[in-house]
């Protein structure tokens, strides 16, 4: 059974009404607490794992919780978080477009605006979907490397943030996330949305450098700057971050 590490975050916050678990092999789990008697699992539409549990409910119990139902949640992320289908012609990112063509050897090629992937003619649907999004994870990490670092830095200055680094993820669950220490995390499939919700993410993130929580605070703060925070926090959940 993966360890459970629960962040400074949840630690200071566990009484509040959504504070965060770090598990080893989930990532950043949402823990919700309530006055129910019981805890509950859900799964939400962009793979996000969310634990409902009572007040006096100890972390230790949270913990065991979320051990006996490892095997459910990973044969439901599995199936929920399936790996996208990607065609001849797709736009990948904001600037490459998919060419698929045949090949001796498999390869993934960043040409200009377009990436290429060379796919062998004995490969099975599998290897070739493998491949395919092999070359998606290469074309959206050189876009956000150029993009999402600069554009964190922007909205900064603009809203008077600081942080300490930024790092690129390919997280499977996460679009971002915002350690105690200011290290600021996006995924490289921030590349995939609408603009106006990639910044949603990133001012999401900076926003947690003042509140490690989603508590009123937090939300007051950011739709002074993001009038639309609530609506697109539901719109995110339309997507997911996984290639």
């Amino acid at each position: 059974m993966g360890h459970l590490l629960v962040s400074r975050s949840a630690r200071r916050h566990v009484a509040e009404p959504d504070s965060y678990l770090d598990d080893d092999e989930f990532g950043r789990i949402r823990l919700i607490r309530n006055s129910g008697r019981y805890l509950r699992l859900n799964i939400r539409t962009n793979g996000e794992i969310v634990i409902s549990a009572p007040f006096a409910a100890s972390l230790g119990k949270v913990e065991d919780f979320l051990g006996d139902n490892r095997s459910y949640l990973r044969q439901n992320l599995s199936r929920i978080m399936r790996r996208r289908d990607f065609a001849d012609g797709d736009i990948i990112g904001r600037h490459h477009r998919l060419v698929i063509q045949p090949g001796v050897r498999p390869a993934t090629t960043l040409n200009d605006q377009q990436l290429i992937v060379k796919v062998p003619d004995d490969y099975t649907d599998i290897q070739t979907s493998q491949l395919v999004s092999r070359g998606v994870a290469k074309a959206l990490k050189a876009e956000a490397s150029h993009y999402l670092p600069k554009r964190l830095h922007a909205l900064a200055l603009r809203y008077g943030y600081k942080y300490s680094k930024v790092r690129l993820t390919f997280a499977k669950s996460r679009w971002g996330s915002c350690s105690t220490s200011g290290t600021i995390s996006l995924n490289v499939s921030l590349m995939m949305l609408p603009e106006e919700l990639s910044d949603y993410v990133l001012l999401h993130e900076l926003t947690h450098t003042h509140h490690m929580n989603h508590s009123e605070a937090f939300w007051d703060e950011l739709s002074e700057h993001l009038p639309e925070a609530r609506e697109f926090s539901r719109a995110l959940r339309d997507y997911s971050p996984y290639i």
